[in-house]
């Protein structure tokens, strides 16, 4: 496993429910992610990069080939 696998990317960033329900997504795919700024997002919205209550999913770089399609879905299914 070579370095750049290893360096973790900014996928998705949204609401925490929304990044919750990608996460499991990811995760029933066998795709390992973790949650950024989701204490920050959730109890000091302000704080969390301009977006209120934004909250950031990340993944593997090595993961991102098999994880676009999932994302790319999700985001079409979406409703606002």
């Amino acid at each position: 496993m070579s370095n750049t696998e290893n360096t973790m990317i900014e996928v998705y960033t949204g609401l925490s429910w929304e990044v919750e329900m990608l996460k499991t997504i990811l995760d029933d795919h066998k795709i390992n992610s973790f949650i950024k700024d989701g204490y920050t997002g959730t109890i000091a919205p302000h704080h969390s990069g301009g977006t209120a209550g934004a909250v950031k999913l990340c993944i593997s770089s090595g993961d991102l080939e098999n994880a676009k399609p999932i994302i790319e879905e999700f985001l079409e299914n979406k409703t606002e």
